[in-house]
């Protein structure tokens, strides 16, 4: 009783954040929540979508709706899923473990990162295809096509390249909090820990948050894949030629910003493009992801499948990102402030609070399917015709 009382007050992803910000050390809520710079950019993202309006309709028959989806031949319970992110065990020792069970039960894709906390086998092993995996070019090519090849060997049938992080991001946040990923304990960040113990006393018993292996070490000896030191090399088109050689499932690339690029994946055979700007996390300057996400789908017509993430905070930025353009929506932050709650029912309670939004919005705009969603259900202000005498 007393679980589900504490999950009826949960009803917004914003509960969520505020759950988490309290539980969690200040150094590790800020490494989730915080973004490039002073975080303009993620401000922008989540601003983006409060500037949109969808137009109710009334006199149709909306009793019956569903917001299957199919992607690429593969039904969906619903159009969106879990993002990739890095370390996602710094929420909870079992922050992983428990979002691939979520998805398991719920129905949607669950994106696992290369800098994941958990191996992209024991993921699988738990969510099969449910399990999409992120690829990182790491520091050499063969290592990163290693990743790849354990991915096939799985039977994993979409992987993402991102291509987004060409070098860290400036988050001061991070700097000023002492953050770094595997971690570094000072006098700061002890002080830190210890005054959070319902988050602290698990990793007594876990050991500290760190990098999965997913990657070890290059030839040489050198970090496969280091977040600080710049070894990482960039994904370049004669990398994706190369990987789209390789790799015959569906392939994605994240963190397309702008309309030259998105071309030069269709060239190179992709199966569909991510738009996204690493949720405001890489470049305080950059343009919003939905407003990118609009430009590049006007640009490219309807026939090439896009993916979407970057300010996404409730079902019906869902509904607007999709009326916009986008095929898939993913969500990142949200989740991780679930499973930093410390139990499974909470992640699938918020996939169920996200499903409820999306339900109730159709509803309201007249559809009943996610096919019918497009530019018209986005609310226009005429000041032309609004004008009276």
């Amino acid at each position: 009783m007393g679980l589900l009382l504490n999950l009826n007050l949960l009803q917004t992803l914003d509960d969520f954040r505020k759950k988490a910000k309290i539980k969690l050390p200040k150094m590790v809520f800020g490494y989730i929540d915080g973004g490039a710079g002073n975080g303009l950019a993620v401000d922008r993202n989540l601003e983006s979508f409060k500037k949109i309006l969808l137009q109710p309709r009334a006199l149709k028959d909306v009793s019956q709706r569903n917001q299957s989806k199919i992607l690429l031949s593969e039904k969906w319970q619903h159009a969106f899923g879990i993002a990739p992110m890095g370390l996602c065990n710094v929420a909870n020792p079992m922050s992983d473990i428990m979002l691939a069970h979520s998805v398991n039960k719920s129905g949607i894709p669950l994106c696992v990162s290369t800098a994941a906390s958990t191996t992209m086998e024991k993921m699988y092993e738990i969510a099969g295809d449910n399990i999409w995996f992120q690829l990182y070019m790491g520091s050499s090519k063969e290592g990163t096509f290693k990743l790849v090849d354990r991915a096939k060997e799985l039977g994993i049938r979409n992987l993402i390249l991102s291509v987004d992080v060409p070098a860290q991001g400036y988050r001061p946040t991070e700097v000023r909090d002492g953050f770094k990923a595997p971690f570094v304990f000072g006098t700061q960040q002890l002080l830190d820990c210890a005054t959070h113990p319902s988050w602290s006393i698990p990793y007594i018993f876990s050991g500290i948050p760190k990098f999965a292996h997913n990657f070890g070490l290059s030839e040489g000896g050198r970090p496969f894949f280091d977040r600080y030191s710049g070894t990482r090399l960039i994904a370049d088109l004669d990398f994706l030629k190369s990987l789209r050689d390789r790799w015959k499932g569906n392939l994605y690339v994240k963190g397309i910003t702008c309309v030259q690029d998105a071309y030069d994946c269709i060239n190179c055979g992709c199966s569909g493009i991510y738009v996204s700007n690493h949720g405001g996390r890489q470049l305080e300057s950059a343009p919003a992801a939905l407003d990118l996400l609009r430009l590049i789908r006007n640009e490219l017509g309807f026939q090439f499948p896009i993916m979407f993430d970057g300010g996404v905070r409730t079902g019906e930025d869902i509904i607007k990102a999709l009326a916009l353009g986008a095929d898939f929506v993913f969500l990142g932050r949200p989740f991780l402030f679930a499973s930093a709650l410390g139990y499974r029912p909470a992640i699938v309670h918020l996939i169920n609070i996200l499903g409820k939004q999306i339900d109730s919005a159709m509803a309201q705009i007249g559809c009943t399917s996610l096919e019918e969603l497009n530019s018209q259900v986005i609310y226009r202000f005429d000041k032309q015709k609004a004008k009276v005498g």
